[in-house]
């Protein structure tokens, strides 16, 4: 049975609702509705069967949308390609840093950056101390050095005290995921202020002139206990004491970078010597 004129119009105007739906939800560009009224108003001023025309118009209109959805799909796969990607190497440059577990529930992140801004202030920092002879330079080192103390410096078997504070926004059964992200961030980002305050001390060092830090560095002034002495050595062996500072001052870089803190650095009241 033929479609009688109100029928016609009646899908004539369910077309037109449903590009308008398209285009406002998904894409103005695939579901333009002016191309079909100009093909509708060419129709009617041929004598086109308009029924034939209007059922070719939908069938049309159908194509167009299963076309947008694949493409659509396949772009929401290649975007979750490219998330997955940028993932697997963000964490294969954390993964390189050696974790300090320190809870059940601690994250990946934390734990890694943990171990990385633990062995930093355990293996790498203390070699400024037999280098520097300044005492106003030494009072910056102490700073430091009272920073990283309460950020990453494990208390014999205890974790930092920072770190500390944080098992226990863990241990609470009340605490949300939300509550967890948000103190390991802010971890990240007070830590990420003591990262940048070494590079910029050590670029201080670094324009300075000083004859002794030409020379090898003295390491065997340095006096720690005996398993970290022999991880100081290895790592700096052969160093005089600017390749030192370059040296500490690389590896803060490092997880800066490794870790994306680069936007956490104070701008006020950081020493530049």
């Amino acid at each position: 049975m033929a479609l009688t004129d109100r029928e016609i119009q009646q899908l004539v105007e369910k077309l037109r609702g449903k590009y308008a739906e398209y285009a406002k939800k998904y894409s103005q560009k695939w579901f333009d509705v002016n191309p079909f009224e100009d093909r509708l108003i060419m129709a009617a001023k041929n004598r086109m069967n308009l029924e034939g025309f209007i059922l070719a118009e939908i069938s049309n209109f159908e194509k167009t949308r299963e076309r947008y959805e694949k493409k659509k799909k396949e772009k929401e796969n290649s975007f979750s390609r490219e998330v997955d990607r940028i993932i697997e190497e963000q964490n294969a440059r954390i993964k390189k840093y050696t974790p300090k577990q320190f809870h059940p529930r601690a994250g990946f992140e934390i734990a890694h950056f943990y171990g990385a801004v633990s062995d930093m202030a355990s293996c790498y920092f203390p070699v400024l101390w037999i280098i520097i002879s300044d005492p106003i330079l030494k009072n910056v080192l102490v700073e430091i050095e009272n920073d990283l103390g309460y950020l990453a410096v494990p208390r014999g078997k205890a974790p930092s005290k920072r770190i500390e504070d944080h098992s226990m926004i863990l241990s609470r059964p009340q605490s949300s995921d939300l509550d967890i992200d948000r103190d390991k961030n802010n971890y990240l980002k007070e830590t990420a202020f003591v990262l940048h305050k070494i590079v910029d001390f050590c670029d201080g060092l670094l324009e300075r002139r000083e004859n002794d830090w030409a020379l090898p560095l003295p390491l065997n002034k340095l006096f720690v206990e005996d398993a970290r002495k022999k991880t100081i050595l290895a790592l700096f062996s052969g160093h005089t004491g600017y390749g030192a500072i370059m040296k500490v001052r690389d590896q803060c870089s490092q997880i800066i970078e490794d870790f994306r803190l680069r936007a956490f650095k104070k701008r006020d009241g950081d020493e530049r010597i």
